[in-house]
């Protein structure tokens, strides 16, 4: 009884929440043999991703770390804000465009 009553609440809220659905305008994925990868895609709303990585050896060169740099951009109150970001040796690191 309590999954039904549940169950009918959160159907109630969802349709009363705006729903814009979006179109993909374009899509890239690309990968290599060595471990290189481009990946992107962008919405008709301006949002969208866009990541490209590379192994690299390690010190001793007998393993490989994932390098990735990349870039997001998301709608917050009707502006669009981009962010940058790197994963490296170093960590994970995030900045605003």
């Amino acid at each position: 009884m309590k999954f039904v009553f549940v169950f009918v609440i959160g159907c109630t809220v969802l349709n009363l929440i705006e729903c814009n659905p979006v179109e993909l305008v374009s899509l890239t994925n690309k990968r290599d043999d060595s471990g290189q990868f481009l990946s992107r895609y962008k919405l008709d709303d301006g949002t969208g991703e866009e990541k490209m990585g590379k192994l690299l050896s390690n010190n001793n060169g007998e393993d490989a770390i994932l390098v990735q740099r990349g870039s997001y951009t998301t709608n917050v109150d009707g502006r669009l804000i981009t962010y940058n970001w790197i994963a490296d040796t170093r960590g994970f690191r995030i900045s605003k465009a």
